[in-house]
């Protein structure tokens, strides 16, 4: 998750029911490419931006000798990465500029549009998608997931509690 303050003094559109309008000032002043700042002008990110800056990170990478394969999940993209001795480097090299500044946020806004508790929308995703009974609260899901899931009314392995946990917008 993408915790930031807001910043001032800003000359982008900003949306006053946009509840990440501070995370987008921030984000612009974090931009270190033209490609991000032409992205973030509009404090909108849409998936096919995403998309693209997802291909110039694996770009970046593979042209410098390290293949990373994006993996979909809930909206967004896990990363498998075949480990070099040079990586870790390059990896970090090519985040920056691509993705380092628009995937939280991105991320984010796709899991959670108005900005709520992210506990909250999971354990509602968990009952709509018949994972838990409907009793089952946020401070449950706490405790499980402090507990790694050991004694929990459910398998973490389930489908459909990963699909919550991916994107609890989505279930």
């Amino acid at each position: 998750m993408l915790l930031l303050t807001a910043g001032c003094g800003d000359d982008a559109p900003e949306a006053k029911d946009n509840p990440y309008a501070a995370e987008f000032r921030i984000a612009r002043e974090r931009a270190t490419s033209d490609f991000e700042k032409k992205v973030l002008a509009d404090s909108d990110i849409t998936k096919a931006e995403f998309d693209e800056a997802v291909q110039r990170y694996v770009r970046c990478a593979k042209d410098r000798g390290v293949d990373i394969t994006p993996i979909p999940v809930g909206g967004y993209y896990n990363y498998e990465t075949v480990k070099t001795d040079n990586a870790e480097a390059v990896i970090a090299e090519c985040r920056a500029g691509t993705i380092a500044v628009l995937e939280p946020l991105y991320v984010d806004r796709l899991m959670n549009p108005q900005k709520r508790d992210i506990f909250e929308l999971q354990v509602e995703c968990l009952k709509k998608s018949g994972v838990v009974p409907a009793d089952y609260t946020v401070q449950q899901l706490k405790a499980d997931k402090e507990n790694q899931f050991a004694g929990a009314p459910f398998s973490p392995d389930d489908a459909k509690f990963s699909a919550c946990m991916a994107n609890p917008n989505l279930g």
